[in-house]
């Protein structure tokens, strides 16, 4: 009996594995017929970035595949930054537990602590540009962790990357009832939201009412301050934490009660039906301005690919025709179709660079500049 279910297990995840296969398969064809493969690249890496730092694939073998899948159809060069991004991953589980095991030498962690050290090279990430200014609580195991690389790696230069960290808090609310005044809720958060909520919670703070059943008031400006973070960034974690009623405004309920002369205040009548509650999903503004920074970053590489071209071409023919650059410019550049005009676009540039130069006999002549 227990055979038979071993085998009919075992049936299931072999189908599931030929499904996964075939799906492949059919997004690789696809692929193939893609003109843009630059654009499709950065998308990508954006969303294997985001599944492998908040641990959300389905199957690790599956991106593996498709990995395998891209390089066969566009060569080693495309998907040297993904693999980079996996390896990446296993070095940085290996140290995680090295650090954990090591607590005597470093100090103790008092929370679950998973740290993910990325090559940014390889990463469509960068450091924020906010001075936060992290809680004691978080700052001192940072500060261990940091303790801890330095010595494993001397000299490498760590960046905080707390625009996409995650953390979890378990909250417990004087007036909660049935599992949640038992158990608490679960609270899913940002780490911005999380330094605004820690605030609320704390002992001592820039507001007032602290050591009160219902906590402390704090203003838009002392949160602002206590923080660190910018004010799109504060009045944006605001209108989520009001809008999921986590937070009371003194100017009523829900975002629109979001203001920056407002007042705020922990809702402690807070009521979820859930005992773990998610924030920290990525809101639409937020999507919409990701897509406008790809692209921008797809154009800006669509220069850099032209302009190497270019300088490539003319530096082994030394002398060309405009006409006869823009055709082996066109032919040269694979992962997207160059538009003339771009092309036009760079090639004055190299002229202001001094890569380039018009014959002084034929305007319609550019000679390298060595």
């Amino acid at each position: 009996k227990g055979s038979a279910a071993a085998r009919k297990a075992g049936a299931e995840g072999a189908s599931e594995d030929d499904n996964l296969e075939e799906q492949l398969t059919q997004a690789i064809c696809i692929f193939r017929y893609l003109k843009g493969t630059d654009v499709f690249q950065k998308f990508y890496s954006k969303g294997l970035a985001r599944r492998l730092v908040y641990e959300q694939s389905v199957s690790t073998h599956g991106e593996e595949t498709m990995i395998s899948k891209l390089k066969e159809v566009s060569g080693v060069e495309f998907i040297t930054r993904l693999a980079r991004m996996f390896n990446d991953m296993i070095v940085s589980k290996d140290m995680s537990d090295e650090f954990k095991s090591k607590s005597g030498v470093y100090g103790e962690v008092p929370f679950d602590f998973d740290m993910k050290v990325l090559n940014l090279v390889s990463w469509p990430y960068s450091p924020p540009d906010v001075k936060l200014e992290v809680p004691p609580v978080l700052s001192n195991v940072c500060e261990q962790y940091k303790r801890y690389l330095d010595d494993k790696h001397p000299g490498r230069k760590l960046s905080w990357l707390w625009n996409i960290a995650r953390a979890e808090i378990k909250l417990f609310l004087p007036n909660a009832t049935g599992p949640a005044a038992k158990n608490g809720y679960i609270f899913q958060l940002t780490t911005y939201q999380l330094v605004i909520l820690l605030l609320f919670s704390a002992e001592s703070g820039p507001g007032t009412g602290y050591g009160t059943p219902a906590g402390p008031t704090l203003t838009y400006a002392q949160l602002l301050a206590a923080t660190g973070l910018g004010e799109d960034i504060v009045l944006g974690e605001l209108e989520i934490f009001c809008k999921a009623r986590v937070l009371n405004s003194s100017m009523g309920l829900g975002s629109d009660a979001v203001s920056t002369s407002a007042t705020y205040s922990l809702n402690v009548d807070f009521k979820s039906k859930h005992l773990r509650v998610n924030l920290a999903n990525m809101k639409k503004s937020e999507q919409k301005r990701e897509i406008k920074d790809t692209m921008r970053a797809v154009d800006e590489d669509r220069m850099f690919t032209i302009q190497a071209a270019i300088v490539r071409i003319m530096k082994s023919r030394k002398q060309l025709s405009h006409r006869q650059l823009i055709e082996e410019t066109i032919n040269q550049i694979k992962p997207f179709q160059a538009q003339v005009s771009n092309i036009k676009k760079t090639i004055d540039q190299l002229i202001d660079k001094e890569y380039l130069e018009r014959d002084a006999n034929s305007r319609d002549l550019y000679n390298y500049l060595a």
